[in-house]
């Protein structure tokens, strides 16, 4: 998703997140907060069905949903305040089975 607008500095790391996976030995996902920014969502990427914000009880209610750990975790442990921004998250993913290896 690509956000047409201008951002902010970034504030702080929120996540990062390294997975393991047979298609992707070595994939890493990093999200960032930032304090402000000006635009509108205009996804680039034709996987993208739609974009929006959401207040923080939904957004944490929709993702909840997600079958995917590696997805759900580091999010809500993120805005929940559960897990300490910056917290990396290692994954193993082999066919289905997803498993947290690490987290520091």
């Amino acid at each position: 998703m690509f956000v047409v607008a201008a951002v902010g500095d970034p504030v702080r790391t929120a996540f990062l997140v390294h997975v393991d996976s047979e298609r992707h030995p070595s994939a890493l996902a990093a999200a960032f907060e930032v304090d402000e920014w000006a635009g509108e969502l205009a996804p680039q990427d034709d996987d993208i069905e739609q974009a929006a914000f959401f207040p923080l009880p939904e957004a944490l209610e929709l993702i909840g949903e997600l079958d995917s750990a590696t997805q759900r975790e580091p999010i809500v442990g993120y805005l929940t305040g559960a897990v300490a921004p910056g917290t990396t998250w290692l994954y193993r993913n082999r066919g289905t089975e997803e498993k947290l290896v690490a987290r520091w």
